[in-house]
């Protein structure tokens, strides 16, 4: 029986960890590289990822999908991977390969949406696969699993995994071969109905990234009175938990801040939606949104990356470029 084979779109810093994850366990990991950015390739080829030059021999070769990218680019990566998957010949080369579980006819793909997406999004995405992939009365559809994954990539010291949690939702029939690979990915599913695991994953991140975002508006408005030193240390002798929070997160989200905006006004959407609160989540998240934005557009903290950071990896230093920004008014 072959290994299963898990297609990441993208590897990006989460999708590069989950890649490492997987082949440590022995899993066959496949990403796209046609388009992508010198940068991407370098990280394709760092973990030994095999590369594929177009999506549809992603949905051939995959037996699960796993969509980790920008939250903005949630949609168009559905929407691609379900065309992919809808192409007449797609269907004839994927029962070309043997079966994970040894059936005698292959299952059908999975894609799991791990984006940080309001549950209206993970809804109209669910629908893209739920078209008939023929013109013929028997639709052939594609397994659609909600979810979010709450944590950072995946970290290894001595073949000892530190893993995120990866919530799932949905009512789809899970194989046999699934149990291994969600306890290799520490997932587990929430829900039946679709978007029960993007609310989870944004109410979580409500308390996460939000706190951040109060961090900097707190952080650089000390910092421009001269009094950032006299703030941490209150924060120390007060609230210890908190300045550790609050400094780790305003450290550790320049390169992701430009992820984060549209996450924000997701979670503003979800408060609105879900949670019923009738713009008041909008107006406050929506605010949160344009401080992440500030920072990836306006300051040269948006330049960072995961694997190399220059400016801001100190309190004292994020502080210093944020309050020195151009201001708007």
């Amino acid at each position: 029986m072959r290994p299963a084979t898990i297609g990441i779109v993208s590897i990006g810093d989460m999708g590069l960890g989950m890649a490492r994850l997987l082949k440590s366990h022995n899993y066959r990991v496949v990403t796209v590289a046609e388009g992508r950015s010198e940068h991407t390739i370098a990280r394709i080829r760092s973990a030994g990822i095999e590369t594929l030059s177009t999506d549809q021999e992603l949905v051939v070769q995959a037996d699960y999908v796993l969509s980790i990218v920008p939250p903005r680019n949630a949609v168009a990566t559905a929407k691609r991977i379900a065309e992919a998957y809808a192409l007449p010949s797609t269907a004839s080369f994927r029962d070309d390969i043997e079966d994970v579980d040894s059936r005698p006819k292959r299952s059908k793909l999975y894609y799991l949406e791990l984006n940080a997406v309001p549950a209206r999004l993970a809804s109209e995405m669910a629908a893209l696969f739920d078209e008939p992939t023929t013109a013929t009365e028997t639709p052939g559809r594609c397994h659609f699993l909600d979810g979010g994954i709450i944590g950072g990539p995946p970290t290894s010291t001595q073949d000892v995994w530190k893993k995120p949690s990866v919530v799932l939702s949905g009512a789809v029939d899970l194989p046999p071969a699934f149990k291994t690979l969600a306890s290799v990915l520490n997932m587990k599913l929430v829900s039946p109905r679709i978007g029960a695991a993007s609310t989870l994953k944004m109410s979580f991140a409500a308390l996460t990234k939000g706190l951040t975002a109060l961090s900097i508006l707190s952080f650089s408005t000390a910092h421009k009175e001269s009094l950032l030193p006299e703030l941490l240390a209150l924060l120390e002798e007060y609230s210890p938990r908190t300045a550790a929070l609050a400094t780790n997160g305003v450290i550790g989200m320049s390169p992701k801040a430009y992820r984060w905006e549209d996450e924000m006004r997701g979670i503003g959407e979800t408060f609105d939606t879900e949670g019923g609160w009738d713009g008041v989540g909008v107006g406050v998240y929506g605010g949160f949104a344009e401080i992440y934005r500030t920072i990836a557009e306006d300051t040269i903290l948006g330049e960072e990356r995961v694997e190399h950071r220059v400016r801001g990896t100190t309190v004292d230093d994020a502080a210093l470029i944020i309050a020195s920004r151009k201001s708007s008014h």
